[in-house]
């Protein structure tokens, strides 16, 4: 068979294991070359984020070490480095930050594009992949190896794609050497899995076209087929990545997510296997590292769950697993108290649980709802109530959580709450902004429904462990106005404990957006110890708490609450504002809630915010023109402002 035909003669074929062919050797060097340069990228990227985690927390602990007084600012710039620093990571927020608003349709709205930050990383990824696949492979009919035109971009491209290989399953590991590296917990590399995922599936593309190309030039499709089975192996492989691919966009999870998860770890286990049995054995490395990820992963996450399960850390506690009571609220929520958990987590964190007991296997996220704080305890500390229980706030949704709801209904109907003796944790996990909201001059939590559980708990610890703090914003966004129970204690205790503590403004406003509130909210219990003054208005009332006389503000003031304050409280607090609202109607903007506290500011405003996609799209594309609209770090001497979001589900 003449090259000009086929590129390749019968003689080529005498070393054949997988792909492993004689001309191989001809690319295989500078092959393997441009596949470990990938690895060099992936660890010189995970090394500068980590890097940036390493001296943000230097810069706290440094700060924490030397002052510990309100008055001061750690996070305002002292000298050129720093400012420089806070100059370079303030230009990249405002490039990330920005997103689109999620599309309408039932489909369409999986189809949204990433937010700015994580397009511009999908963009870079691509284009080392680009240059990767197609430096020095194509040969024109002056070069000696022009007889190797299909195979050598072929061979290229499948070692393009087998190197993606180990990152595609490291990044879709809970314990996996990327989060250790740069800080970034699994939960938020989700995104990332995927775009390698969809990314592989288009080089294995690139890998078999030309070679089929190339034997259909030669009329050879069915002999090779026959001679190398390897080759059915590789097609078996692409077929079965691109069933994940196609299942894991958010349609296919939302159907039915325990079945998603199951058929999608039997892909993944598939996957490797004809991959293992399709590459020849030099290149195999590359299935060992991803088996070797996994098998790390699962071993680390079984003893961590054996641990909390067994409960190896209490000494004379029996028992596996733990019980909780299930309570069924208005609208679809339920509350979940695990009782007596004896590990510790973080405010931030989430679990995976399983309720064998009531027929379910597949483990699901929740978000903790609260600290090591009893819910109960009104700021008293845990050694003092001996509380360990851990609360979780959910909306139920198909499957699993609208089979709890139903049997804690029925349960209910009879007066009692559902009781729940075997629930199997794992985790905690997640790594929530705690270093940035301790050294923070301002924060701002904004959260929507059940987005409170993720919320509450850093407000609760950046009362105990921000001592920089000077204003702290608290917003919650409710749809019905029973809602507000479900906090309602601890918010009190917030405001008793941020009154004591002479900070500069501390606002806390609940927005309650759903039809007729006006009546529940007359019912809410406020205690005389929070609202020294409360008035009633009827919903033609106007707030005057925007900054843009054009825009329109939220509607009907229902309660106005001042906080009192300590008698401990520092001198500073005599020209403190300090309010406790509640209002009818969606707020208009985010201007009138982020945009005083940020021109107060004298150093860092942090903002935490917890809700749907739309919502944070909003919140992102605010924050960013914001930012650069105060040309935040260059000169002007306005402040950093760090966003953090999270968004229901991942």
């Amino acid at each position: 068979m003449s090259h000009s035909h086929g590129g390749m003669d019968m003689g080529d074929m005498s070393g054949m294991g997988g792909m492993d062919m004689t001309s191989t050797g001809l690319f295989l060097t500078d092959n393997k070359k441009i596949a470990h340069a990938l690895w060099y990228i992936v660890a010189a990227a995970a090394i500068v984020r980590g890097l940036r985690v390493l001296i943000d927390y230097a810069r706290t602990s440094i700060a924490k070490r030397k002052h510990s007084s309100r008055s001061s600012v750690p996070s305002r710039p002292s000298n050129v480095f720093t400012q420089a620093y806070d100059t370079a990571l303030a230009t990249v927020r405002e490039s990330t930050y920005p997103a689109m608003q999620p599309l309408n349709g039932r489909i369409l709205r999986y189809f949204t594009p990433p937010p700015l930050g994580q397009s511009l990383l999908i963009l870079t990824y691509w284009t080392i992949i680009l240059i990767m696949l197609w430096t020095n492979v194509l040969l024109g009919p002056s070069s000696s190896l022009y007889g190797y035109r299909w195979e050598k971009p072929a061979f290229r491209a499948g070692w393009v794609s087998i190197t993606q290989v180990p990152l595609l399953y490291a990044l879709s590991c809970k314990f996996n050497v990327i989060s250790m590296v740069t800080g970034i917990s699994y939960e938020r590399l989700n995104w990332m899995h995927r775009w390698v995922s969809r990314t592989l599936f288009l080089t294995v593309i690139v890998h078999w076209a030309y070679f089929f190309h190339e034997w259909t030039l030669a009329d050879f499709v069915k002999y090779q087929l026959e001679l190398m089975p390897m080759v059915k192996y590789g097609f078996g492989a692409w077929a079965v990545l691109g069933w994940t691919v196609l299942t894991g966009f958010g349609l296919f999870r939302d159907l039915c997510y325990e079945l998603w998860v199951l058929q999608h770890l039997a892909g993944a286990g598939v996957l490797l296997w004809l991959l293992y049995v399709h590459v020849p054995s030099y290149a195999r490395y590359n299935i060992w590292m991803a088996v070797a990820f996994v098998a790390f992963d699962r071993g680390a996450r079984a003893i961590w769950s054996i641990v909390n399960n067994l409960h190896l850390r209490a000494f004379g506690k029996g028992g596996i697993g733990f019980r909780g009571d299930l309570t069924a609220y208005p609208s679809g929520y339920m509350r979940l108290t695990v009782k007596d958990v004896d590990f510790n987590w973080r405010a931030g964190q989430h679990v995976f649980l399983s309720i064998p007991g009531r027929g379910i296997v597949e483990s699901h996220p929740f978000t903790i709802a609260n600290t090591r704080l009893g819910p109960n305890s009104g700021g008293v500390t845990e050694e003092e109530t001996g509380s360990r229980d851990l609360e979780i706030f959910f909306k139920c949704h198909n499957g699993f959580t609208r089979q709890l709801q139903r049997k804690a209904e029925r349960k209910q109907a009879k007066g009692t709450s559902l009781a729940v003796n075997r629930i199997f944790l794992s985790g905690p996990w997640g790594t929530p902004p705690l270093a940035a909201i301790e050294r923070s001059n301002s924060l701002i939590f904004i959260a929507s429904s059940t987005g409170a559980s993720y919320t509450m708990p850093l407000l609760e610890h950046a009362i105990k462990q921000a001592p920089f703090v000077q204003r702290i914003c608290f917003y919650w966004v409710v749809r019905h106005s029973t809602q507000i129970s479900w906090f309602d204690v601890r918010l009190r205790a917030a405001v008793r404990q941020l009154a004591s503590l002479g900070l500069e403004h501390i606002e806390f406003k609940i927005l309650v957006t759903g039809p007729n509130p006006a009546e529940d909210l007359k019912k809410l219990n406020i205690p005389a110890d929070i609202m020294s003054e409360t008035q009633i208005r009827p919903p033609s009332g106007e707030l005057t708490c925007h900054t843009d006389e054009k825009q329109p503000s939220e509607k009907a003031l229902i309660t106005t609450t001042s906080i009192p304050s300590s008698s401990s409280s520092s001198s500073s607090s005599s020209s403190s504002t300090s309010t406790y609202t509640y209002t009818l109607g969606r707020p208009p903007s985010f201007d009138p809630l982020i945009r005083p506290t940020i021109e107060a500011a004298h150093g860092e405003t942090v903002i935490i915010a917890c809700g749907g996609k739309a919502m944070m799209a909003s919140i992102r594309t605010y924050v960013a023109n914001l930012s650069d609209e105060r040309a935040v770090h260059k000169g002007t001497g306005a402040q950093g402002i760090y966003l953090w979001t999270e968004t229901y589900g991942w």
